[in-house]
């Protein structure tokens, strides 16, 4: 599938008489959360966490949502004649995201030992990972008051690991003398054989859909970008599992047939009430955006437009349904993401212009503010920041960001 696609491109660009052409380059990194602010993110990345560091972590917030991104990206347009354009990109994308409460984070960084007689629970934990190629074709025909774009992608795709939790606990008696857990676990994985960046695990393929309208001086444009989902293959490791369990420790009758002893209480952890496991095929979605924004040209020559926009994401975890209203209901509840409100413009000063950025929503709860320089010349640079208020006010700041873009007209 991936041959013909990159086939048909090559097709297309040897009959078209292009007339306007540009290529762009770009990459970018970001990391946000709910909860972790500067200040734990420098401490998590500092290398030893004392008790102190572990307190204040976990004094933060009783649920927490992480999205990490890292997105490269190469595309090419071309003008084919009159008002019909066509671009075509390449990206290579890495993304992490979870929800987890805050007991699965105080036995990741504390161990049970200090909540004896106490029950910690693990309801609603959601991994997952991807990583993946993507190859879009994107056609827009553009006149003077309207436009409408499709677009189509095939995605390559190398690795993917999924957690679900749907109810988990654990209980740790006094002294330790019992541990009573309790869980109800779907777990995908794609095959383990091979690690390597751009193994080929699963295909996949996505849709783009854009519209704009031109009235009162004001530019209305709406967005459907990378509406998709990624097949993995039929190595990919599907486990269900529903099970309560108690482990007593492990009785030593003979110190010298110590190891013998372990591997005869260690059977015990077989006996599950309920596990399916099976290698077979799994859907995993891509992370749609969904949107609109508004931009108007403000008046003097130092300004460029000023826009208004809304930004939805839309991503299921799993495929355990037809499309319905419950399903989109999932897909945007499961996406951990909210509305993202945000206002943009572009100050001019002769080649150089600066891009800020003011936005509320998406995977943080406070408002922050994005800034890029763009230096205009015959090869355009633009170095941007996501959270610029990380550099000032750590402790108010859930996330940080960069990135780097280069244009050229050719």
């Amino acid at each position: 599938m991936k041959t013909k696609f990159i086939l048909l491109l090559l097709f297309i660009s040897s009959v078209i008489n292009a007339q306007e052409r540009s290529i762009t380059l770009k990459s970018g990194l970001s990391f946000e959360s709910i909860s972790f602010n500067g200040n734990s993110i420098e401490d998590i990345f500092s290398g030893y966490l004392d008790n102190n560091l572990k307190n204040n972590i976990l004094n933060l917030n009783d649920q927490h949502t992480i999205n990490f991104d890292f997105t490269s990206s190469l595309k090419y347009t071309e003008k084919i004649r009159n008002n019909l354009f066509y671009n075509f990109s390449f990206s290579d994308i890495t993304q992490l995201n979870a929800k987890f409460d805050n007991d699965l984070l105080k036995l990741a960084l504390k161990g049970n030992y200090e909540y004896q007689d106490e029950t910690l629970n693990f309801d609603n934990t959601r991994i997952r990972a991807t990583r993946y190629q993507q190859f879009k074709l994107h056609l827009e025909n553009s006149a003077d008051k309207y436009s409408i774009g499709l677009g189509i992608s095939y995605v390559h795709g190398n690795h993917n690991y999924t957690i679900i939790s749907n109810s988990a606990s654990i209980y740790t008696a006094p002294m330790g003398l019992y541990l009573d857990l309790n869980y109800d676990i779907n777990a995908y994985a794609t095959d383990t054989v091979d690690f390597s960046l751009f193994e080929n695990n699963g295909n996949g393929v996505a849709l783009d859909l854009t519209g704009s309208y031109s009235a009162f001086n004001h530019k209305l444009e709406v967005y459907m970008h990378d509406l998709g989902f990624i097949m993995w293959s039929n190595n990919s490791n599907n486990i269900l599992v529903d099970s309560s369990y108690i482990f007593n420790g492990v009785t030593i009758d003979n110190i010298f047939d110590f190891n013998d002893s372990i591997l005869e209480a260690s059977n015990i952890v077989d006996d599950y009430d309920n596990l399916s496991e099976k290698n077979s095929q799994y859907k995993s979605y891509l992370s749609s955006n969904i949107g609109f924004k508004i931009s108007k040209q403000v008046r003097g020559n130092r300004f460029g437009l000023i826009t208004y926009g809304m930004n939805t994401r839309w991503q299921p975890y799993i495929d355990n349904e037809k499309l319905s209203f419950n399903k989109i209901k999932q897909g945007f509840e499961e996406s951990d993401y909210k509305p993202y409100y945000y206002v943009k413009t572009e100050i001019k000063f002769n080649k150089i212009s600066i891009l800020p950025k003011i936005g509320y929503g998406g995977y943080t709860n406070n408002l922050n503010v994005d800034m890029a320089l763009m230096l205009k010349k015959k090869i355009s640079f633009a170095i941007g920041t996501q959270h610029l208020e990380f550099l000032f006010d750590k402790a108010n700041t859930y996330g940080a960001g960069i990135y780097l873009q280069i244009f050229k007209e050719l």
